[in-house]
């Protein structure tokens, strides 16, 4: 495994250790409906300067992303951390989830095919071939009602508004 894959590593099991203490902030039922947006974003924020300041030596744009799922009917927030190091940054992190007892991360990114607006990703792995990826193949398993890693990777999109 090579040093910036371990680094990661390090980080992300950091990360784990410390998101409990910021997620478990959220609710209390007398916020404005567009408050946990502003604290999504700010507890984002807080956790990359927290790294920042941890492991000054590792690249920003490699850091873990955290994505968070807040179910207010529940009242109930989960965090997902970025199992994989990624180093297509230009990728939006849609979350994690395990499928099949293998760990996967989801991704959606602007498509280079003119006839699809975006690509699905889903990484299975540290290094750039272990992902999955299509755009049309995705929406097809999802509308199908199959559990793949693109579709769940679709349905994530669904859920953020990224597909309508």
């Amino acid at each position: 495994m090579n040093e910036l894959v371990e680094q990661y590593l390090e980080i992300r099991k950091y990360l784990t250790d410390h998101i409990a203490n910021s997620a478990d902030v959220y609710f209390s039922n007398i916020w404005d409906p567009y408050m946990k947006f502003i604290i999504i974003k700010e507890t984002n924020e807080l956790l990359e300067r927290l790294m920042k300041f941890e492991f000054p030596d590792f690249p920003a744009k490699y850091f873990p992303k955290v994505k968070f799922r807040i179910f207010e009917d529940e009242h109930h927030i989960e965090a997902g951390v970025q199992t994989y190091l990624n180093k297509q940054t230009d990728l939006i992190f849609l979350g994690t989830n395990e499928l099949g007892g293998s760990e996967f991360d989801f991704y959606i990114g602007k498509s280079l095919d003119p006839n699809t607006e975006y690509m699905f990703f889903a990484k299975y792995g540290h290094a750039c071939e272990c992902q999955y990826s299509g755009a049309k193949v995705a929406a097809a398993e999802y509308f199908q009602g199959a559990m793949t890693p693109l579709s769940v990777a679709f349905g994530m999109a669904v859920e953020d508004g990224f597909i309508t």
